[in-house]
């Protein structure tokens, strides 16, 4: 059955590119540069479009937690001059400070209290900053938020030296404490609390204290940030206390955690640019056969450093690109620059391969038509499936990954492209120099000189007049010294010059005799000149030539390593090492967790790591869930008060919330006030409307029942109003995503329009969507891969076996990642996106060079290793090598990312080099239908 694939379209297309290329190879060079410098140009517009924001960058643009905080600030906007703690979403200037006793002990005792009040003071009143004129400092007092212009001082401190005092008036039951009419939250100041039999507090390991600052004018935005650095430099660097430990963070934290990794990105990038540079210039130097000389005339360095230069060129020009037109950068894409020296490094190894494979004896524009018609399809192969792997990754609804995806598919496309045009020029160029027997680093003629044979002194080679050289003995066609070398030793030192005339009948000896005098650039001894009396005799026929001699590596691949892994025993050894491989695999992916842990977005060394570890004694037992009625029923009703009641009941017995002890509602606390009175519940207007709007105004806790409800001030009616719930249990991610999902499920069943809202929310729905957006894209980019596969490689067998393959590498990464300690994140996502499209290059390589090969199944794979063994192992090996210094940076993101990149390389290359090699080998070469005309090799 003859089956259509692009395959010998691409590779006809390449042979005819090959002298279009050679023929350019000037313009080719030239234009990447200064296409490069051009776009480069968007690098202006990198801070003006840079988006760090954790909400916005690790969350879904369709999230339903930006619905529902909407619903909050449209219904109780911020008021900067009406402000009480925890009954707004909009801070965007704070400061919160996590206190617990060096001792790790109760941090109620009154030395540990009093030392946190004198830090408090000394915060508020003490540390300032200067106006931008220099004429005023600003303290605290200036820039707080603040109730009828009173700022929040942190209460609760004082409220807790003095409780033996006020025990009468204010109860300290967890988490509501306070009296019935004017309730006060202890769960949000105290963490990791003991209670005593009656519910009310023992001890406590951890307070912490809230400093909210002026946002609305940018003025008072840019002084209230330089407070927020000046207390942090503080806390951080001058303050100590032998009685307590803090931890802290402001709004701006998180972003600066997220700058730090990028800095970390910088140096490392330069050091792995360094170890790849190093590894590919000593990898592009040819050792002569039988002796450990560099062969300067076959050696590449121009080439390696071309491909080099091709990464660079790519990222200035895919960065540069999409920021001209406009396109959101994030931190995360500082990653990007890795991936693509990986893969443009990878492409230049297969190009030089492909090069040293090709036939010498041609000119160097078919020489580059048949390397291309090899590389070319290799590389597009790869090129084409992470360009794929990555674009499909843009359809997801991450921000950041979106961003991530988008950046690396244009820069892939750059690199590619580079690679067709900038190193291809370099190639054609340095074939030019081979050609021309020049040095290949220095560039001088290697053989002008030949040292005579006789006396071991240089003889120069005999230059003619004009007039004579029409007379002297030339070949037809122009040939390589190198088609020759073995001769040109053997002769002798009066080989170069015949005495008589030669004709066409002269034995084949004497035309070798007579060869230096012949070949152009050839040295030959100081003699007569030779006329031509007769026609030429021919050169030796090109069938007859040698072969380019292979390298020592590619010599290795083929003669010791193909063998020994063909064995029976090696294979029988390899196929069940596959198996523990893939049960492992296996386990690995049944047994992932999910979440990405905000701590886990800076540097271990990070301060807000530590803050992000305290914070959990919080979501233990306290955080409040808020709850908006925005339809509210008739009070008067009776069954519509009851079905509020049950609304309320219905999230407050959940495995992640308190109960009726940790809630905060205004028509409980009015419905606990009748019962005190002994009044009866009448259903009427009076009762529910005129006293509840009187007790609303005068009642202890006027002030938060207030910002609570949305009143039409024309009817007196309630339009909306929201109340808190205590919540438990979610400390982790998981815990997160779970009550997220439950407590959603909840209020969507009530009636009266129920919204809810946390402020780990945005996170939960990271996680909510990680799992099926992870699953759809690995989905859709493994059918892609598979469809590339098979019309790119020059049958559908061959094609399955890419698939399986690419399968089989995934499967792997994300198994022994999970096993690694990775979790399923937006982070881990960007990997294994990435890893689908690396598994392309390790696996097609090799079953495209096995089905381009020639012979049985055994001589395919001995050719297809001889071919392509020691680029895969040079691409793989250079990759591990660039990466291997990340594993020294202590943060979450940057060792993920180390990790994939890590297990994709081993992973990919065991398939390459082992595993492939050792399947296609019980494999029958009439099972794979393979046209005689891509038998290449």
């Amino acid at each position: 059955m003859v089956v259509w694939s692009l395959e010998p379209h691409v590779r006809r297309f390449f042979e005819a590119y090959g002298p279009v290329a050679h023929r350019l190879r000037y313009p080719f060079i030239f234009i990447p540069i200064l296409l490069t410098l051009l776009l480069s140009l968007g690098a202006l517009r990198l801070q003006e479009l840079r988006v760090d924001d954790p909400s916005y960058v690790f969350t879904p643009t369709t999230a339903r937690w930006r619905t529902e905080l909407k619903i909050f600030t449209d219904n109780w906007p911020l008021n900067e001059n009406k402000f009480l703690p925890g009954k707004s979403f909009e801070t965007k200037r704070f400061i919160n400070v996590l206190i617990k006793a060096k001792d790790g002990g109760n941090i109620l005792r009154d030395p540990i209290l009093k030392e946190i009040k004198v830090l408090n003071g000394w915060i508020m009143n003490n540390i300032s900053v200067p106006t931008y004129d220099g004429k005023f400092e600003l303290s605290y007092q200036d820039l707080c938020l603040s109730y009828d212009w009173i700022c929040g001082a942190n209460e609760h401190i004082e409220m807790l030296i003095e409780r033996k005092k006020v025990h009468q008036v204010i109860d300290l039951t967890f988490p509501r404490g306070g009296t019935k009419d004017n309730p006060v939250y202890l769960g949000t100041t105290l963490g990791d609390v003991t209670l005593f039999p009656n519910n009310t507090v023992e001890t406590a390991k951890i307070t912490q204290l809230f400093y909210f600052l002026k946002q609305e004018q940018k003025l008072l935005r840019d002084y209230s940030s330089a407070f927020s650095y000046a207390v942090e430099r503080f806390l951080l660097h001058i303050y100590s206390s032998d009685l307590i430990e803090l931890s802290m963070a402001h709004y701006q934290s998180l972003q600066d955690g997220l700058d730090e990794n990028a800095k970390h990105f910088a140096p490392n990038f330069v050091f792995s640019f360094a170890t790849l540079s190093f590894y590919a210039l000593a990898c592009s130097f040819t050792l002569k056969r039988g002796k450990k000389r560099i062969d300067w005339l076959k050696s590449k360095p121009w080439v390696a450093v071309s491909g080099l230069a091709t990464t660079l060129l790519a990222i200035g020009s895919g960065f540069g690109c999409l920021l001209l037109l406009g396109v959101n950068y994030n931190v995360i894409n500082t990653i990007i620059p890795f991936l693509i020296i990986s893969i443009g490094i990878d492409d230049m190894f297969i190009m030089v391969a492909c090069w040293e494979s090709s036939d010498s004896r041609k000119p160097v524009p078919q020489r580059i038509s048949q390397t291309l018609a090899h590389a070319g399809v290799a590389i597009t192969i790869t090129n084409v499936t992470d360009i794929l792997s990555f674009a499909i990754g843009c359809i997801t609804d991450l921000p950041g990954i979106r961003l991530f995806c988008l950046y690396t598919w244009v820069t892939i496309l750059f690199c590619y492209v580079y690679q067709l045009t900038f190193v291809c020029g370099w190639m054609a160029v340095m074939g030019e120099v081979e050609a021309a027997q020049r040095h290949s680093l220095l560039l001088y003629k290697l053989y002008d000189k030949v040292a005579d044979s006789t006396n071991g002194n240089a003889a120069k080679r005999i230059t003619y007049p004009e007039n004579l050289r029409q007379f002297q003995r030339t070949p037809i066609k122009s040939y390589s010294i190198s088609d020759y070398s073995d001769d040109v030793s053997q002769s002798s030192n009066d080989s170069g010059v015949s005495s008589g005339k030669i004709s066409p009948g002269e034995s084949k000896n004497n035309w070798k005799k007579s060869k230096c005098a012949i070949i152009p650039n050839t040295a030959c001894p100081v003699g007569p000149p030779i006329y031509r009396t007769s026609a030429p005799l021919p050169p030796k026929d090109p069938s007859s030539l040698p072969h380019a001699e292979p390298t020592m590596i590619v010599r290795f691949f083929s003669k010791n390593y193909a063998p020994f892994i063909l064995q029976n025993s090696v294979r029988a050894i390899t196929i069940l090492a596959y198996f523990i491989y893939v049960i492992i695999a296996l386990y690995g992916c049944m047994n992932f967790q999910e979440g990405l842990n905000p701590a886990n977005l800076v540097t271990n060394d990070h301060y807000i790591a530590k803050y992000f570890t305290d914070i959990k004694a919080f979501w233990k037992k306290g955080p409040q869930l808020h709850v908006a009625v925005l339809a509210p029923p008739s009070l008067i009703d009776e069954r519509q008060r009851n079905a509020m009641l049950n609304v309320i009941s219905s999230l407050e017995n959940t495995p992640y919330t308190l109960g009726r002890e940790g809630t905060v509602f205004f028509l409980i606390e009015y419905m606990n006030y009748l019962e005190e009175l002994n009044a009866e519940l009448e259903n009427t207007e009076k009762l529910w409307k005129t006293k509840l709007l009187k007790w609303l105004k005068y009642t202890g806790g006027a002030s938060q029942w207030q910002s609570d409800i949305k009143l039409n001030k024309t009817t007196q009616e309630f339009e909306a109003y929201r109340f808190t719930i205590a919540m438990k249990n979610i400390v982790e991610p998981n815990d997160h995503k779970m009550a997220t999902k439950m407590l959603r499920e909840i209020a969507d069943k009530q009636p009266f329009q129920i919204e809810i809202f946390h402020e780990a929310f945005p996170f939960a729905d990271q996680y909510l969507i990680i799992l099926p957006a992870t699953a759809m894209n690995i989905g859709i980019s493994l059918i892609c891969m598979g469809i590339v596969s098979f019309l790119l490689v020059p049958s559908i067998p061959s094609g399955v076996v890419t698939f399986i393959s690419i399968v089989s590498i995934a499967m792997g990464v994300f198994g022994y990642m999970t096993i690694w300690g990775v979790k399923l994140d937006a982070v881990s996502m960007i990997s294994i996106i990435m890893s689908i499209g690396f598994a392309v290059d390790l696996s097609a390589h090799i079953i495209y060079a096995f089905v381009t090969s020639h012979g049985d199944t055994r001589q395919r794979v001995i050719g297809a290793l001889e071919a392509l063994g020691w680029p895969i192992f040079q691409g793989a090996s250079s990759t591990i090598a660039g990466v291997s210094i990340l594993y020294t940076v202590n943060a979450y993101i940057i060792l993920t990312f180390f990790k994939t990149i890590w297990l994709t390389m081993v992973i990919g290359m065991l398939h390459g080099l082992l595993f492939i090699p050792i399947f296609l080998s019980f494999i029958p070469v009439g099972f794979f239908r393979i046209h005689k005309s891509v038998e290449m090799h």
